[in-house]
């Protein structure tokens, strides 16, 4: 089935056209033997191919992809890689004391410099610009929760120069936000485009002697065998980074849940406009109630999407991401744009799109190997996987390589993949009802400028624990 790039996101359409169709690399013809399968090429699958070949360039590496290169949330992300993961500061140290949660975090900021790096080095023209991220504040709730985490950010060992809050005149400065009381700013964060990005490291990876095969749907993941409908690989190590389609393999049902958001990109801004909005800096904007992203892009558009007040879980984890956002669903990202930036009101909007994530029942990330089986997996970013996904596949380039690393010893690295989601009806019943407490919540918060119950609850009935970072 050919996919045309309109359809998979605004990234996709600008390499390849509205109506051009995505190409893909031949598929698996036959059955082969390789070191290390990869299933999934996205950012984990890519980069841990990329590392794995420049580690160890006699090891025959394969990566199996079911659509083309960067189809999934790799080649339809806003665009920050942003130095934060899934899992609070808490869960982290539950894992690996409070000197892995601070080696974890560092090492997430230094990702982002490592990802630089490299489109540098390998000539991957994305669009990289390093301005940090500006998380605003418009309301005294929200100020004071960017100020109680920098706060608790210096308790945890870091300073002004890995976060500050920036006052209201300060903040306007930057990006002059509709009523903006202030914002947290971090260095790092860097902006780029996701579709150059990934299909840029596609091709880093072959020039570094890995091999893909496109159209190649994994059907099966078995120990030290991957099935497709035509043909098997059978490998040292099969490496799952299926993310939100893991439920299309026979035997990972329920480890790793798909959940849908949409995304929209404006008209080019002139510069009359862009004068008046500021935001010269380029650097990734978040806001709350909803959680928005946003992003100024390289030509001059601005990108937003994130939360939404629809059940973004389809019955028996179906993944249905082709195609423009809902009409609601975008009209909604639209207002929210506007309530950011009303002098926007004349820019159209020129694409909308879907997207997916995975989310394990931990609600944070993990990697894994099992020497005995050669079963390995590397994801579970829950929406934030930009940067985590360079560092999952450099952490697990060393596991597998039995290197004695200090990224080998992160708290990222599990013995088991814990425990499922619950099965069907409870999975769709359970998601209903806890993203409506989480958007009642939040929509409350919004109006009583208090900290609400509801969106706590909601939180904690679906493992959401917050973030590193």
């Amino acid at each position: 089935m050919s996919v045309r790039g309109a359809e998979v996101s605004h990234w996709f359409a600008q390499l390849f056209g509205d109506e051009g169709e995505v190409p893909r690399r031949p598929a698996l013809a036959g059955s082969r033997e390789a070191d290390v399968c990869i299933v999934g090429a996205g950012y984990t699958g890519l980069w841990t191919a990329y590392y794995l070949r420049r580690l160890a360039p006699e090891l025959d590496v394969v990566v199996l992809e079911a659509e083309a290169a960067g189809f999934g949330a790799s080649g339809r992300n806003g665009g920050a890689v942003i130095a934060q993961m899934n899992g609070s500061r808490d869960y982290w140290r539950r894992r690996g004391g409070a000197d892995g949660a601070l080696a974890l975090e560092r090492a997430l900021q230094a990702t982002v410099d490592e990802i630089g790096a490299v489109t540098a080095s390998e000539g991957i023209d994305c669009d990289f610009a390093k301005n940090g991220v500006t998380i605003c504040a418009r309301t005294e709730l929200e100020l004071g929760r960017l100020r109680e985490s920098v706060a608790t950010d210096h308790r945890a060992g870091f300073g002004d120069a890995d976060a500050r809050i920036l006052d209201r005149e300060e903040t306007l400065a930057r990006i002059r936000v509709a009523g903006a009381l202030g914002a947290r700013f971090s260095p790092h964060c860097a902006s780029m485009h996701p579709g150059k990005l990934v299909r840029g490291l596609a091709e880093a990876a072959e020039r570094a002697g890995a091999t893909i095969y496109e159209g190649t749907r994994v059907t099966a993941v078995e120990p030290h065998l991957a099935r497709t409908a035509r043909a098997d690989v059978r490998a040292r190590f099969v490496v799952r980074a299926t993310e939100a389609y893991s439920e299309s393999v026979e035997g990972y049902q329920r480890r790793i849940v798909p959940v849908h958001t949409s995304m929209l990109a404006t008209a080019a801004i002139d510069d009359a406009l862009w004068a008046e909005i500021g935001w010269e800096g380029r650097e990734a904007l978040l806001a709350e109630h909803p959680f928005l992203h946003l992003q100024h892009t390289a030509d001059r558009r601005i990108t937003i999407g994130g939360d939404d007040n629809r059940v973004p879980y389809h019955w028996g984890s179906r993944v249905d991401a082709l195609g423009p956002a809902p009409q609601r669903v975008a009209a909604m990202y639209h207002g929210e744009l506007l309530r950011l930036f009303p002098a926007l009101r004349e820019v159209p909007i020129e694409h909308t799109w879907q997207g997916v994530f995975g989310a394990p029942r931990a609600w944070a990330p993990g990697v894994g190997v099992d020497r005995v089986t050669g079963l390995a997996w590397a994801g579970g970013y829950v929406g934030e996987g930009v940067a985590p996904s360079n560092l999952a596949a450099r952490v697990l380039c060393d596991v597998l390589l039995e290197r004695d690393t200090d990224l080998a010893r992160l708290p990222l690295v599990q013995t088991t993949e814990g425990r499922r989601w619950e099965p069907e009806p409870l999975r769709t019943v359970g998601a209903g009802v806890v993203w409506s407490m989480r958007s009642f919540g939040d929509e409350l918060e919004r109006r009583r400028n208090k900290p609400s119950r509801t969106l706590e609850l909601g939180n904690r009935l679906a493992g959401y624990g917050g973030h590193l970072g």
